[in-house]
């Protein structure tokens, strides 16, 4: 039975899809492992969390210092000696160090890959091959590897031989995605006028999400491919090629009509009304995609009659970019008069009691991440509930992004310091025992 006030196909997804239950249920990849050789790269991290939330079993190889990412954190907060972003992205995985750049550490790896399904690794190219371990060698060892290299500009082409890194403000500018992302310059202005107006990069590791995200859903392909056929294979991922693909029309335009897709600060060159607007108390998203909204908009804040709402024919008109300078500051001016909350009540009214009704323009409130993290829907779905970990205590991770109602993606900890596992896992696949470990470990071996 549904509880009260609760429809019955939402109970039927609670009742599935409630991450509480997550741990009694299977993993989609328990069978599945996976090497993640990757270094400097959130990418990699990114891709092997993914794997590893749906159970595979991924053992994190580091150097013996550890991955420079660990160092990697807003204003050097440190968290139990580990910085925040790394933190985000150790979860589920068996961390273990081993030295690539010496042979023995080399020979250590050819027995762990002829156990795993996958490895994953980030190495500029031709690194691997001068290793001896690149796929033309590692599937002699297993036939059945997959292995998945992300890496800035790709395997080959003009650029696979650059020594330029694969980081995230490099792939958000060669992507050409951030060239059109940020304040478009005044008329008869210049960078000394207005320093804000160039092209801004995204908030977040974005380019290396993206990269990761694409090598995530590759690997799951190689892996079907394989169990049809039984063969493995190699992945190439550039991750600022991966970035491109989101940026919309941009090259079809171009391709079709020589046109260069400009930045037009908060306002969108596709459609109006769409953008940000400032409020009392914040900002709102507004959403218009519809002549029927941007009338229902202009209603809803008591302008119908004097911006002649009743007369406009075609949402086209309004789309071009003089037009939307004309009317963003009018709309501003209006969304400056009230809350976030009150415009979002404002919305949901119209839709009920509007002239247009059920139509209505879209109006979501600008969340700060602490807003985010106290939003009952997201709590409820449990995205951002706290997760107990052995070593880090109490954190707040995303999780459960997923909802499954067979094999649910689950948190079993949240990260691990350097080296953490090695005991376990060379005993479990190379059958090395404590005095070995200590060897390699005396050689900078582990």
């Amino acid at each position: 039975m549904a509880e009260m006030g609760e429809p019955a196909w939402e109970h039927w997804a609670r009742e599935r899809n409630d991450p509480k239950a997550a741990r009694l249920k299977a993993e989609a990849l328990d069978d599945v492992t996976v090497l993640d050789l990757s270094y400097k790269s959130y990418a990699g991290c990114y891709c092997s969390s993914m794997l590893a939330e749906f159970g595979a079993e991924v053992l994190r190889v580091e150097p013996p210092g550890g991955d420079f990412l660990r160092t990697c954190t807003p204003y050097g907060v440190l968290h139990h000696g580990e910085g925040l972003n790394y933190l985000t992205e150790g979860r589920n995985k068996f961390h273990i160090t081993l030295n690539l750049e010496k042979p023995e550490g080399r020979e250590i790896l050819k027995g762990l890959v002829s156990q795993a399904d996958v490895l994953i690794e980030t190495y500029r190219p031709g690194v691997m091959h001068d290793w001896g371990l690149g796929y033309e060698h590692l599937c002699e060892i297993n036939p059945r590897l997959i292995l998945a290299s992300i890496t800035a500009f790709g395997q080959f082409g003009p650029m696979s031989r650059s020594r330029m890194p694969d980081y995230d403000n490099i792939i958000q500018a060669r992507s050409g995605a951030q060239y059109d992302t940020g304040e478009m310059m005044p008329e008869g202005m210049s960078y000394d006028d207005c320093p804000w107006a160039i092209p801004t990069k995204a908030g977040p590791w974005i380019g290396w999400v993206q990269a990761g995200t694409f090598m995530a859903v590759g690997i799951l392909a190689a892996l079907h491919w394989r169990a049809l056929t039984g063969e493995g294979q190699a992945l190439d991922v550039a991750s600022a090629e991966a970035y491109a693909s989101t940026e919309d029309w941009a090259a079809t335009w171009y391709q079709g009509a020589g046109v260069i897709s400009e930045r037009f600060g908060n306002l969108n060159t596709a459609c109006w009304l769409y953008c940000f607007a400032p409020t009392k108390d914040g900002a709102v998203f507004l959403g218009g995609l519809r002549l029927e909204m941007w009338q229902a908009f202009a209603d809803m804040v008591g302008k119908w009659e004097e911006w002649g709402a009743a007369s406009w024919q075609d949402l086209a008109v309004f789309s071009e970019r003089e037009e939307q300078l004309k009317w963003a500051p009018l709309v501003f001016a209006e969304t400056r008069k009230y809350t976030n909350e009150e415009l979002v009540a404002m919305s949901v009214d119209y839709a009920r009691n509007g002239r247009l009704a059920p139509i209505t323009p879209v109006v979501a409130p600008v969340c700060s991440p602490e807003e985010a993290m106290h939003d009952a829907n997201w709590l409820d779905r449990g995205v951002f509930a706290p997760f107990h970990d052995p070593v880090y205590g109490e954190l707040v991770v995303a999780q459960a992004q997923y909802k499954m109602t067979e094999t649910p993606i689950r948190t079993k900890w949240v990260c691990r310091p350097v080296g953490y596992d090695n005991e376990h896992i060379y005993l479990k696949y190379m059958s090395l025992g404590p005095r070995r470990l200590e060897a390699l470990r005396e050689a900078g071996v582990i």
